[in-house]
């Protein structure tokens, strides 16, 4: 009988919380940082104390979490935050605390935009995106070639390649480091030059002159005895021996190159007849060209239709007839010619094509 009564007094005392341990505290333990992709524990191993047990547990808010109710719920952070703990006892009894999960965002952080540059303007060349600058303490970066750098520790180093160079950049907060990525930093020259170097022609002969480059535009000179000088191949009849210059711009990078090509001139009084040309007004090829016609200044040219009607006719010839009769363009065709040399070399006959 007196044992019964013990056992009701001791219940009576435990549910009336006489046994209880103290004020009821959560203790969801101190802030800490967790790296991203790991997983982590979240209180300590004594989450509750004191009150009265049973506890319960509420963990909040949920994101990340495999559990809201356990004492020690695992934790696959994604962003930094506060994880708020609501301890309740046996009496229904509350208590709270808060833990900080700090996650740093290590991918927020950029190694930069490739880049071109050409030979000789690659200096002083800033790494990075401009967010890296605004890096908290606790960050730390690290570059790598650390050749040609100023601080292969700077979020942003200044660098000085003298190669085309990649740069790889890994940046770290404390346990955790992330490889955020590559820049790579291209020098390069416009490598430009030409078909033909120190060539030797007969006077009144044309010559095609190629620029070979990854150029986006060109231009020859002199301009004199030259058509087509905006391009990469110039048609050039120098009467003398000239040295011509190309010079190329690639509008892509800003790179530039030049080149030069010796023409030597044979004199030669043999006559070169065109055997078409474009009038078209664009500065090239606009007139039939009889290359050292100069050389006959008492020759007679007449140009003739398809029906054996004169359409041209002159005295003394000076590579000026623009394919024009009585005013009017004569249309796209072939017409024969008869050139009196004025020498005893006679006639010479042949076709020419006007091509509109």
């Amino acid at each position: 009988m007196k044992r019964d009564c013990i056992v009701l007094i001791l219940i009576f005392f435990i549910t009336k919380g006489v046994f209880a341990q103290g004020p009821l505290q959560a203790n969801a333990g101190p802030d800490f940082t967790a790296c991203p992709g790991t997983t982590v524990v979240l209180g300590t191993s004594n989450v509750a104390n004191g009150g009265t047990p049973p506890y319960f547990y509420t963990w909040s808010p949920a994101t990340g979490l495999n559990s809201t109710s356990v004492a020690n719920p695992t934790l696959t952070p994604t962003n930094s935050g506060n994880y708020f703990l609501m301890v309740s006892d046996a009496n229904d009894t509350k208590a709270y605390d808060t833990v900080f999960v700090f996650v740093p965002n290590l991918n927020q952080f950029k190694a930069g935009k490739d880049t071109v540059y050409c030979a000789g303007t690659a200096s002083n060349i800033i790494l990075g995106s401009a967010n890296n600058a605004t890096a908290t303490s606790g960050y730390n970066f690290n570059w790598s070639p650390s050749a040609g750098l100023n601080n292969a520790n700077a979020p942003n180093p200044i660098a000085n390649p003298t190669t085309s160079t990649v740069y790889s950049l890994t940046v770290s907060y404390g346990p955790c480091a992330s490889l955020t990525g590559t820049v790579d930093v291209s020098i390069i020259g416009l490598n430009i030059y030409t078909t033909f170097h120190d060539t030797t022609i007969l006077e009144g002969r044309t010559i095609s002159l190629y620029a070979i480059s990854p150029a986006t535009s060109y231009t020859w000179s002199p301009n004199y005895f030259l058509q087509y000088g905006n391009t990469s191949k110039a048609d050039v009849s120098p009467l003398v021996t000239t040295t011509y210059s190309v010079f190329a711009i690639n509008e892509n990078n800003g790179c530039v190159g030049m080149d030069t090509v010796l023409v030597r001139v044979t004199p030669d009084d043999e006559l070169i007849f065109y055997s078409a040309f474009t009038p078209n007004g664009d500065g090239d090829n606009d007139y039939f060209y009889i290359g050292n016609i100069f050389k006959y200044p008492n020759n007679i040219l007449k140009v003739y239709n398809r029906y054996g009607q004169v359409i041209f006719t002159s005295a003394g010839y000076k590579n000026d007839w623009d394919g024009s009769y009585q005013g009017n363009k004569v249309p796209t065709g072939t017409y024969f010619y008869i050139l009196e040399s004025g020498t005893d070399k006679g006639n010479y006959t042949g076709t020419v094509t006007i091509l509109r």
